[in-house]
């Protein structure tokens, strides 16, 4: 029979109308020519229709038996709705007969990203087509079940020998009202540009129980890995991918990037390690979590996504629970977690059940977070202890139960929780804050430095109150260790600020006496001119004419020096040194008239 080329096709019109395919920046529709002329494979040849009523099971099987003798396997379904009643089967004959395999198979539609060119439906119960061959590809297919069933699905793709070996692409093809979209057990998934509806589950990745040959990349636990997920558009209630962890081994190397999900209960579910999660929506997000890890949970970067449900009345949906989980069987280690706004969460934004090493919660926004309002949930939960937490530069909404919004079950240790916008009193609550952990307490400016331990010379960063003076509270930049209401006490003890001293903004020190009138220790600023004193401190430091007039020391030790190492006289003018050997040997005082050093000889010892 005759095959007309694509070109020929799309001129093609109705009532003699040329039709002009609109413009689209994805591939364009395959040629039904081969790179030599020779026309490729099409059910078409094998009797199939096209028209939705006619069963073409057996044209399409047809095809794609006779693909085993091509030079390129290719089969392309030209546009049209195509009936099938029974699974369709991708089979890896290299398992029965060598040399005549379909690795490297390819099925073509002339779909594109929300077209359904052409469009095969599923009319039986059970698996749409099972793909057995490796480097195989599905493009520009649209696949449709009248009715989802409790078992129907897709395509699944599972090799019968070297199972692990998969390496499928599916790319621009849409998926309509199976269980499961797709399933794939092995390693290997190209999943691009795809439209998934009104499934149970989009997509379910396993890990092969036998037949895995080779070693090293083949077997666990690095064997679990090559899984590329981008572009695609989840709808509807459903789970969008799941991971089944295997054993021994986490699901490691994949790239879930920039997948849109509307109206369902998680973007993603399962396994995962050495993996990143970026720049993917979720609108409308129901049901337990929108992110769950429920094994490995180890060197994952999760950043930019938009997370939560409908900035709408609560009480028509159910929001999800947490937008990420890290569940029981985790303990989070090496985990980042930046640039993500969270939005309309039942509870907890991030929860962690397990302890947690080296985790960063950086430059993300919280909103509308708590939905009901009960006791330990937060911005972020941490079920147990936490070790080098880091959380940095975030902005969180206020905790609706009023209480802080970032908790913390067990220990909080070698952490910095500082640098964060909230609107509460208190960020964070602990069991237990080490002191080798550096957490703001209160909202505002950082105007105080406290030490916390004298381990390194530890410092705890405090804020501002607002507030009056309290025993125990800050205000500008002094520790109040008593009261100073009627003016007894020990009152202000001493604190550190840093103040401008000029219009260019050059920062300066002020070291902060008492106030009261046990004063014993010496106010200062400090900055490169050298010191100079606060006005409200004059009686003790002198004028800003005479930088220094009166300090009260409890000793003062001069630097010693020896008649072979003196300074010269000429540039000390007025100083007074003490020289160790300039007395005959002995120790003495030594005053410069700017042209020499004169001895000052020492009194008799004190009786």
């Amino acid at each position: 029979m005759m095959i007309r080329s694509a070109a020929a096709a799309g001129a093609a019109g109705i009532g003699g109308l040329a039709l002009t395919r609109p413009a689209h920046a994805e591939t364009p529709p395959p040629s039904l020519v081969d790179a030599d002329g020779s026309p490729v494979l099409t059910p078409q040849q094998f009797g199939a229709v096209g028209d939705g009523e006619a069963d073409d099971t057996a044209a399409i099987q047809a095809a794609i038996n006779a693909a085993r003798t091509q030079r390129n396997k290719i089969v392309v379904l030209p546009p049209g709705l195509y009936k099938v009643t029974s699974t369709i089967v991708v089979g890896d004959h290299e398992y029965d007969t060598p040399g005549a395999h379909l690795n490297r198979f390819v099925l073509r539609g002339y779909g594109m990203f929300g077209e359904e060119s052409s469009k095969i439906v599923f009319h039986h119960d059970g698996v749409g087509i099972r793909w057995e061959a490796s480097l195989g590809g599905i493009h520009g297919v649209a696949f449709d079940a009248p009715v989802k069933t409790a078992s129907n699905v897709g395509i699944h793709v599972a090799r019968r020998a070297n199972t692990d070996d998969t390496d499928i692409t599916i790319v621009e093809c849409s998926f309509l009202r199976f269980h499961t979209a797709v399933q794939s057990v092995g390693r290997g998934f190209l999943f691009t540009k795809n439209k998934v509806a009104v499934c149970t589950n989009g997509i379910s990745i396993s890990w092969p129980t036998e037949g895995i040959q080779g070693s090293g990349v083949h077997v666990l636990p690095y064997g679990t890995r090559k899984w590329i997920i981008t572009d695609n558009h989840f709808h509807s209630n459903f789970d969008a991918i799941i991971f089944n962890g295997p054993p021994d081994g986490d699901f490691r190397g994949a790239v879930i990037s920039n997948n849109l999900l509307d109206i369902g209960r998680r973007l993603f579910k399962g396994s995962l390690t050495n993996s990143t999660i970026t720049g993917n929506v979720i609108e409308n997000g129901t049901g337990n979590a929108v992110i769950q890890i429920d094994s490995g949970g180890h060197n994952l970067t999760i950043t930019g996504n938009i997370i939560g449900g409908f900035d709408t009345d609560p009480g028509a949906w159910e929001p999800p629970r947490y937008a990420i989980h890290f569940t029981s069987g985790v303990s989070a280690k090496n985990v980042t977690i930046s640039a993500n706004s969270f939005n309309w969460i039942r509870a907890s934004a991030i929860r962690f059940d397990q302890s947690v090493d080296k985790v960063s919660i950086t430059d993300n926004s919280f909103d509308h977070f708590n939905l009901v309002k009960a006791a330990g949930h937060g911005a972020v939960h941490l079920g147990a202890d936490a070790t080098r937490l880091a959380v940095l530069g975030n902005v969180l909404s206020a905790n609706p139960n009023g209480q802080p919004g970032v908790n913390v079950v067990g220990t909080l240790r070698e952490s910095n929780i500082v640098g964060n916008t909230f609107e509460q009193d208190a960020l964070v609550a602990a069991g237990t804050i080490g002191p080798d952990s550096y957490v703001e307490t209160e909202p505002g400016r950082f105007s105080k430095l406290q030490v916390a331990a004298a381990k390194a010379a530890a410092v705890r960063v405090l804020s501002t109150a607002t507030g009056g003076i309290t025993a125990g509270d800050s205000y500008g930049g002094y520790l109040v260790e008593g009261a100073l209401a009627d003016g007894s006490g020990p009152g202000v003890k001493g604190g550190v600020e840093v103040v401008a001293v000029n219009a260019s903004g050059s920062a300066a020190t002020n070291l902060l006496c008492s106030t009261t009138n046990t004063n014993e220790v010496v106010a200062f600023q400090a900055s490169v001119a050298g010191l100079i004193p606060p006005t409200d401190n004059a009686r003790d430091i002198g004028s800003p004419d005479a930088q220094i007039r009166t300090v009260y020391t409890h000793a003062t030790r001069l630097h010693p020096y020896t008649v072979k190492t003196l300074p010269p006289a000429a540039s000390n003018t007025g100083a007074i040194i003490h020289v160790s050997d300039g007395h005959g040997g002995k120790p003495c005082l030594a005053m410069s008239d700017g042209t020499s050093w004169q001895r000052v000889p020492l009194g008799n010892a004190i009786k």
